[in-house]
């Protein structure tokens, strides 16, 4: 009996060996993958920078490339300049105080056929404002206005507007380089909404309103490459105020809306880009 229990043991144990061996035959081979480097973003240079195939790369751009970024010689970085040049490039090396790439292609930016936005947005608070310019940024908008009207809860102080407007273009700068844009929108500097609005602005004004009865801002007018642009003007946490409104009339101001419902001030802004841009083919 006992030889016949360790004689079925011995068995048992042979065949769990063979499966276990046959799992393993029939497991995917994995092997380590060579290091790979997830797609880039674009980055923004200038023209000067660029000597025939060769271009120099200075702080603060070298060191986020060289440091953060951790590239190398034989990396591959894409750049853009102010006149819309695309560069493909490689990286030929790597000093202390610069980064030099050789050039590979370049391409021109495709003629634009929409009409330019430039987004007039009332000053959020807390990250909002910044969560904003960022996401307009996605979404194509050619420049932005940040406006202190009646009911702006932030309060911004003329000392304070140098910090405000660095960051601001930061983020702008950041968002464009992500999205592959081929320029960077302008960040105008802080002015109040009756300063912007009694400027020689060309070019077709909308202000959303909620609780108006005015026309969707789906459905009216929009001009057809139209180089002076729009603006859409979105208000603050608090809305317009009736003087605001008044003004803005009186100005010629288009009113649209977004609909039934109440939208906090920065879903207005993104739902605004995101209807005229679709309506304009920019989507």
């Amino acid at each position: 009996m006992r030889r016949s229990a360790e004689s079925l043991r011995t068995r048992k144990e042979k065949a769990c060996s063979i499966k276990l061996k046959t799992c393993l035959i029939n497991l995917p081979l994995l092997l380590p993958l060579p290091p790979s480097r997830k797609q880039m973003p674009v980055f923004f240079i200038h023209s000067t920078q660029v000597d025939d195939e060769r271009i120099t790369i200075s702080d603060p751009l070298f060191s986020h490339l060289s440091k953060s970024l951790r590239m190398r010689p034989g990396d591959q970085l894409i750049l853009n300049d102010e006149q819309n040049c695309r560069y493909h490039t490689t990286i030929l090396q790597i000093t202390k105080q610069a980064l030099y790439s050789t050039v590979l292609s370049i391409q021109k930016s495709p003629l634009s056929s929409t009409t330019p936005i430039i987004l007039a947005q009332a000053v959020l608070k807390g990250e909002k404002m910044a969560w904003v310019i960022q996401k307009a940024t996605e979404l194509g908008v050619h420049a932005l206005v940040p406006l202190i009207t009646e009911r702006v809860i932030p309060r911004v102080y003329p000392s304070h507007a140098k910090n405000y407007q660095e960051r601001w273009d930061r983020i702008a700068l950041e968002a464009a380089q992500q999205s592959e844009r081929w320029s960077i929108p302008k960040i105008l500097p802080i002015q109040t909404f009756q300063d912007f609005l009694r400027q020689k602005n060309k070019g077709l004004q909308i202000m959303l309103a909620e609780r108006q009865e005015t026309a969707s801002l789906s459905t009216i007018a929009l001009p057809s490459d139209d180089p002076n642009g729009m603006t859409v003007l979105i208000g603050p946490e608090g809305g317009w105020t009736k003087e605001e409104r008044q003004i803005a009339k009186n100005l010629n101001v288009v009113f649209a809306t977004l609909g039934q419902g109440i939208l906090r001030a920065e879903t207005a802004s993104l739902a605004s880009l995101v209807i005229l841009q679709a309506r304009l083919n920019y989507l």
